[in-house]
Order: structure tokens, then sequence, then C-alpha cells
């Protein structure tokens, strides 16, 4: 092993946010991935997934995760909680990309996720992994919990107005995404034979990302606005598209193009497109980018922000790895395809 790497590992690999990691960490100048878990696939070559790495899939109780200095968890909701205190306890840097650690609001997330919450303590050490929003904390921070992915794109749309003098009223979030959102395994079982030329929301009675995004947006306005979040299914692997509309109490001085223009200026992520162009899914596919277009509808005072990331890597991997580099001090786009 190469001293003047970084040791890092993977628990949960084998699904399509772990798959991303290991590919993006497996060709990272500055890190040496040395152990990545998966029950399913345990003892296989974790070449069947990603071309050219030469590990093999471990428990992810192994002790060798104990010599990482990064630890990167791509679980389901409730592993993370159980296992990250035993890795800050012992100064290795956790990045979390389930949701044990996004609410600060413990009872909102017994509520949604049917659990208690076991890390308490832990939870307010954690930073949430936005980038565009606490670029500064994560440098320093133990334990990071990366946003979902319809959050980011939804957040990363409404940041700058939220951020501005301009009052919001309410927030209306028409979100789609790309199959590969529900994992792998519901890919496997039939989901992408039943989404084929089809289209249609779910969550009808409550998404899990509402409560984050909430959280998030009254955070930032520091006052409460009226939000619904609806999202969809469409037929494409990968990809989230939010069409967001967002009724202030004036607009009267406002240049929406110029706030986003000027806010999101040093972003090396979020573009913001010329007036009258929309964000498409294809041009974010496989990046780490986050397109973003700006307009006044049609209803007096409402502004509509149109927002499209690839849910694997903004909307996931990618935007995880953004921590991991601002933790550890290298750029903030090393390994990742902003192209």
């Amino acid at each position: 092993m190469k001293s003047n790497l970084t040791k890092v590992g993977i628990l949960g690999g084998s699904g399509f946010t772990g798959e991303e990691l290991l590919r993006i960490l497996s060709n990272h100048s500055n890190t040496q991935v040395i152990a990545v878990s998966s029950r399913e696939l345990l003892g296989r070559s974790t070449n069947e997934i990603v071309e050219g790495s030469d590990l093999f899939f471990i428990a992810p109780d192994d002790e060798v995760f104990y010599e990482c200095e990064v630890i990167f968890f791509a679980t389901p909701h409730g592993i993370s909680m159980k296992l990250a205190d035993n890795f800050v306890k012992k100064n290795i840097k956790v990045i979390d990309l389930s949701a044990d650690f996004r609410l600060k609001d413990v009872n909102t997330w017994e509520q949604w996720y049917n659990t208690p919450h076991t890390q308490k303590d832990l939870l307010s050490e954690s930073i949430y992994g936005l980038t565009e929003l606490n670029l500064r904390n994560l440098k320093s921070a133990k334990i990071v919990a990366v946003p979902g992915c319809y959050p980011t794109a939804s957040i990363l749309g409404v940041l700058p107005l939220l951020k501005s003098e301009f009052n919001i009223e309410s927030i209306i979030i028409d979100a789609k995404s790309g199959i590969s959102g529900a994992g792998r395994n519901s890919v496997k079982n039939g989901l992408s034979n039943d989404i084929k030329e089809n289209f249609r929301a779910y969550g009808l009675e409550g998404h899990r990302h509402l409560p984050e995004i909430r959280e998030i947006v009254e955070l930032v306005s520091g006052y409460p606005i009226k939000l619904n979040f609806l999202p969809h299914l469409i037929p494409a692997m990968r990809g989230i598209y939010s069409t967001i509309y967002l009724q202030l109490k004036e607009t009267q001085g406002l240049n929406v193009q110029d706030l986003y223009e000027s806010f999101y200026k040093d972003s090396p992520n979020v573009r913001i497109m010329k007036p009258s162009n929309a964000p498409d899914i294809k041009s974010v596919a496989h990046t780490n980018n986050c397109d973003i277009s700006v307009n006044y509808s049609n209803i007096e005072n409402q502004v509509i922000v149109i927002s499209s990331i690839d849910n694997l890597l903004k909307g996931a991997a990618g935007q995880a790895v953004e921590c991991y580099n601002l933790m550890k001090g290298f750029n903030q786009s090393t390994g990742l395809n902003n192209g």
C-alpha cells in the first residue's frame, strides 16, 4: 500500500451508489480503497461491478475497516447509526449516504423512519453535506450526512432565493427520478419493465425526503414556508428533474437571473442556464453538475426554477466525494467529472 494515499473503506459497496463510489475512489489521485463490504456478494471480486478493481467483497464487521482514515456508508437507513460511533471514536471520519444523520429533529426522524434513533449525540455533531451550503463546516467535520438526491436538486434550486431579501410564501416541488434511485434490487426485480413507456407519481401519502427538504429550507430562510413535494418515476435509469414553483410575497426589484448567477458564480458544480433555456437529464448524466434555469411564471409573484442532476453522482456518490475532498484538504473536484 502506498503510504501517501488516504486509505478509505466503503460499507455497502454492491448497490448503485456503492458502485459509483468505488469507481470514483478507485481513480482518485489521493486515495486508496482498501476495503469494500457486501453481504450479498461476499467473497466475490469487486471487478464484477467496477472493472479494474482488484479487491474482494468482505463482511461489514471485518477489522480491516479500522485501518481506514475515512469510511463511506452506502447502506440502508438504520445501519450507519449502529456503527458510525465506533469509527468516530477511533478518529476515523465518516461520510454517510443514508438518512441516519440528515435530520436534526429526532422526533421527525423517528416519525418518518418508524424506528428509534440511537445516536442522538452523534447526530448533533453531523454536518449536512450540501457543499454549496456548508462548505466551511465540512472542512473540519468528523461525520457528514450526505443529502438525499431529491433534496439536493430541490435545495440547490431554491437556495439563492432562501438567502435573499425576498420573502417566500410557498414552494411546490414537482420532481422526477430515474429508476436507479429505487435501488439495484428493485431494478432487477422488474421495475425497469414496469416503468418502460410509463410515467407515474408515487409517495402520495408523503415521502421521506419531504421533512429533509423542509428542515433545510426553514433553517436557511429563518421563517416557516408552506412546502409540498411530490416525486415521480420516469422511464430512464438515472437523473433527477425538479420543477419548483416559488410563490413570493412580491417580486418587485427582483432580477432572478442575476441573483442565481451571482450566488453560484464560484460553484464548481452548479451551472445557471441562459434565459429561456431549460435543463435536460442527458446534459448532467454521468457528471457531478447541477443545471438550473430560472423563469418568471404567468402567475403574479411566482418564480419557476428547474433543477437537474444525476441522482447517483451529484445526488449521492459525487457529492459524497466532494465532502471527502473538503474534509481531507483536497481540491473539491478531485476525481469528479464536472464536464
